[in-house]
């Protein structure tokens, strides 16, 4: 049996064009042929994705070997500083964090190291 829906009941939304969203520059760029990059591309993929993820990303800056990353724990339960400033290791499997209490003291630490690239 052949389910259609009843012409008289059925909805006759016009549509609309869709609006084309400007292209935004790259936060960052990676170089997915090497295993260190790739590597740390897969795990901010996990990490800010789907049902387990821990981070909600705010902020990505490359500074040399690193991704700085200001982000917001997503599991606040206890958390008395919800931001932090991670960097994610691009030649190796490391990770390391600094806590903040606002996303603004961890993007003026981002910053600063940004600066001092020198």
């Amino acid at each position: 049996m052949c389910f259609r829906p009843n012409r008289a009941t059925a909805s006759r939304r016009r549509s609309l064009p869709r609006r084309q969203t400007p292209t935004s520059p790259p936060l960052a760029m990676l170089d997915l042929s090497k295993p260190g990059e790739r590597q740390a591309h897969d795990f901010l993929v996990r990490a800010t994705t789907g049902r387990d993820r821990m981070w909600q990303l705010i902020a990505l800056h490359r500074h040399g070997h690193l991704l700085l990353c200001v982000v917001r724990w997503v599991q606040l339960e206890t958390i008395t500083k919800p931001f932090s400033l991670a960097e994610v290791s691009l030649t190796e499997a490391a990770v390391c964090w600094r806590d903040y209490v606002t996303a603004g003291a961890a993007r003026s630490d981002m910053g600063g190291r940004a600066d001092n690239s020198g």
